[in-house]
């Protein structure tokens, strides 16, 4: 009886086995796919030439707080109660201003951002499935930064990013 429930397991394991050998499966790193391929990159420089005056004023807002903190640290002693008071309010409400002036720059930047990525994430999808079909992938995971490890014969985002590449050269 022992036997007969051995053989059976064995038998129902090596089937097993059998069938997830035929299983081939893939990961990709769609975020790296985004900013390394060609379309990606040509979205960089879109953002860049957008955003970049915008990041230069906040950094420049952030110098004259830092200018304003130290002055009225020097200062304070100097400077008649009434004084250091509006100083000081005059000061959160620069810090106030900049920080409202960073949140807007970011959400403008994230609005943007994913608003430009759009067509590449579908046009990434098209590619994934073409090249999913074309290979025998039985599925192919998002996430390699979840992935404890993956093997390279695995990870498929250069091979994706190349694609897309061509894709752009041809016009498509």
């Amino acid at each position: 009886m022992k036997k007969v429930l051995f053989l059976v397991l064995v038998f129902s394991l090596a089937f097993q086995v059998s069938a997830f050998a035929e299983t081939k499966i893939g990961v990709v790193s769609l975020q790296r796919i985004v900013k390394t391929c060609d379309y990606g990159k040509e979205v960089a420089t879109k953002l860049k030439a957008k955003f970049e005056p915008l990041q230069n004023d906040i950094e420049r807002e952030a110098e004259e707080i830092r200018q304003l903190e130290s002055e009225i640290k020097n200062q304070d002693l100097a400077l008649k109660l009434e004084a250091q008071q509006d100083r000081q309010r005059d000061f959160r409400r620069k810090v106030r201003d900049h920080q409202d002036s960073v949140a807007a720059y970011r959400q403008k930047l994230q609005s943007e951002t994913q608003k430009l990525q759009k067509p590449i994430i579908e046009k990434v999808s098209v590619v994934l499935g073409e090249y999913g079909k074309k290979n025998g992938y039985s599925l192919i995971l998002e996430g390699t930064n979840i992935a404890v490890y993956v093997g390279e014969k695995i990870d498929l985002t250069d091979a994706i990013i190349a694609e897309l590449n061509k894709m752009k050269k041809a016009g498509k």
